[in-house]
């Protein structure tokens, strides 16, 4: 009689498991060849169907032709009817033709002998992050293509910079990558307790502003008008990354006459740069709710204002 209630409470306590999941989350339950056999209203709303649409049919209803006939998908359906757990970030097609981006979970069940029997998929909407994430792509697709972007490290060493850097400082990345940021100084400055401050300024995370003297390859000297700024984590980032995670240097266009506007560029991306690295940190630290929500709108209202103020100028 034990044994047969530790069964029924374990039973239990895993249909409850399974409950709390199936309020939260899209399921959808296939065979083994791929076709529907149960699926839960999270699933159906999220896709916009009925059970009676979907029910019998093969999961390929879910995907563009494109992927149905690609060598990738059998393979798919392969590992998992092989009793291959998937995971990952999908985009799938509902009724009418709309794309929904899901993160999910392809998990094969196995019979006591330890053989496949069916594929449950437990699945959370995710198209409006990813929407918010390619616009946001775009943006600052969009803010490089018109400023010159260099990256360092915290000891001042280059690790990338953009196209427009390259063409305006007259190197190539490989002649750069690795060095540190002197080489772009007047001597006399590199050993000033002012530059030695900067960098320390940096290192804790503050940015700063200003007009600064540069020195490109050919030795010529010009004043450029840049920001450079050192993401600065919250106490809770701080424990997950350790240090800040990189250094932005994005001179805005020094050669124009109109001073007045190209401050005001100046002013708002340094708000751009300071809002989207800490929303790109906030997206790898998943125990900060409501964080990149925040941080994700500040960068896209910062990122909005440089972008006009770039075309004013």
């Amino acid at each position: 009689g034990l044994d047969v209630t530790k069964d029924r409470l374990l039973r239990l306590e895993s249909e409850g498991k399974l409950g709390a999941i199936s309020r939260s989350q899209a399921v959808i339950e296939f065979d083994l060849q791929g076709r529907v056999l149960h699926a839960n209203e999270n699933f159906l709303r999220l896709m916009k169907y009925s059970l009676d649409d979907i029910v019998g049919r093969h999961h390929r209803m879910f995907v563009n032709a494109q992927q149905a006939a690609s060598a990738e998908y059998h393979a798919f359906w392969e590992r998992l009817s092989r009793g291959e757990f998937e995971s990952g970030e999908f985009l799938r097609i509902g009724r009418d033709g709309q794309e929904v981006w899901i993160q999910a979970t392809y998990n094969p069940i196995l019979d006591p002998m330890g053989k496949p029997v069916k594929v449950v998929k437990f699945a959370a909407d995710i198209t409006e992050q990813k929407l918010r994430s390619a616009e946001h792509k775009a943006q600052v697709e969009a803010i490089d293509k018109g400023q010159a972007v260099i990256e360092f490290d915290l000891d001042g060493k280059v690790l990338w910079a953009n196209r427009n850097f390259l063409a305006s400082m007259g190197y190539t990345l490989r002649e750069i990558q690795g060095q540190h940021h002197r080489m772009f100084c007047p001597s006399a400055y590199v050993a000033s307790p002012d530059y030695q401050a900067f960098w320390a300024k940096l290192n804790r995370g503050e940015f700063d502003a200003g007009t600064y003297q540069r020195i490109g390859k050919d030795g010529k000297s010009a004043k450029v008008t840049p920001f450079m700024t050192g993401f600065s984590p919250s106490k809770e980032e701080y424990k997950f990354w350790g240090r800040p995670a990189y250094l932005l240097q994005m001179p805005d266009g020094a050669s124009l006459d109109r001073t007045d506007k190209v401050g005001e560029t100046s002013l708002h991306l340094n708000e751009t740069a300071f809002f989207f690295g800490r929303f790109v940190q906030r997206a790898c630290v998943d125990a900060m709710p409501g964080g990149y929500e925040r941080d994700a709108s500040s960068c896209e209202k910062s990122i909005s204002l440089s972008a006009s103020s770039i075309r004013r100028v």
